[in-house]
């Protein structure tokens, strides 16, 4: 017997955490592991990202996304509707892995995660709606929530440039330490401290992930970009105390074997010192 839970919000970037937690709610009580819960959370996110960016632009909030999560005993399966202009992501072609980082278009990085991380993607454009039916299969036996698991992404306030947490190691390098979610609201903030920073002279950044949960495809533009910046005024970015689901998407992209990774920040200032 399936069970199902509905939700529906106003298609605009402010809602999409509301979206996230609500899906991770619904994988847990399915009996999805956590790294399968954070799974469904990165392509809701992704997608719904894409239908407010993409679908709506600034016209969002006179419209709605519903998200429809149904459980049965072998699948837990996320169904989200909108009725924004007919796309079908499942079209766009797959991001070249094999070329340069800098020759790369980071546009559809969000749909192959979602290709990759799910069994199942399926579109449908029903009465004029978009419809993007994804699948995650139910290990079993299924994993039994704990009563004491938490699956809330945060308060979702922006953080501004200025409270995120940064250190400068000399005139040319700074630390920047980032916290919690880098999605696509709380990625502008970075991205703004990032090119003041380069602009500042410091052209070698330390990017310090050791408290940073989650990664979204718009985190990893913001990041992409700024190690770009960095590349042509002849520094470099790194990237530090990355955490394993980090690492993961990261993997998926291949950005870990472009990115120069370190287990500490002092690893990362140690290697900076040995370019020098």
């Amino acid at each position: 017997m399936s069970e199902e839970r509905r939700l529906r919000v106003a298609a605009v970037i402010e809602n999409v955490p509301m979206a996230v937690d609500f899906v991770a709610d619904a994988a847990r009580s399915a009996g999805l592991d956590d790294r399968a819960v954070h799974h469904c959370q990165l392509v809701v996110d992704e997608a719904c990202t894409n239908v407010v960016e993409h679908g709506y632009g600034e016209d969002g909030g006179d419209h709605f996304i519903d998200l429809i999560c149904v459980q049965d005993s072998s699948q837990f399966t996320m169904i989200i509707e909108d009725d924004s202009a007919a796309f079908d992501p499942t079209s766009a072609p797959d991001p070249d892995l094999t070329s340069p980082l800098a020759d790369r278009e980071p546009g559809g990085w969000g749909v192959y995660f979602i290709k990759k991380l799910m069994d199942r993607v399926n579109y449908e454009r029903v009465d004029e709606h978009n419809r993007l039916t994804i699948t995650k299969q139910i290990p079993q036996p299924p994993v039994k929530p704990s009563a004491s698991t938490t699956t809330s992404t945060g308060t979702h306030i922006p953080v501004p440039p200025d409270a995120i947490r940064m250190k400068v190691v000399d005139e040319k390098t700074a630390v920047i330490m980032p916290e919690g979610r880098l999605d696509a609201i709380q990625s502008k903030s970075l991205a703004l401290l990032l090119g003041r920073e380069i602009a500042a002279g410091h052209k070698s950044l330390i990017i310090d992930l050791s408290d940073v949960e989650y990664l979204s495809s718009a985190g990893m533009k913001v990041l992409v970009s700024a190690w770009q910046r960095t590349r042509d005024v002849k520094g470099d970015l790194i990237l530090s105390a990355v955490r394993p689901r980090v690492r993961e998407v990261l993997q998926i992209i291949g950005l870990d074997l472009v990115f120069t990774l370190t287990d500490t920040v002092d690893g990362a200032v140690a290697r900076l010192k040995q370019k020098k």
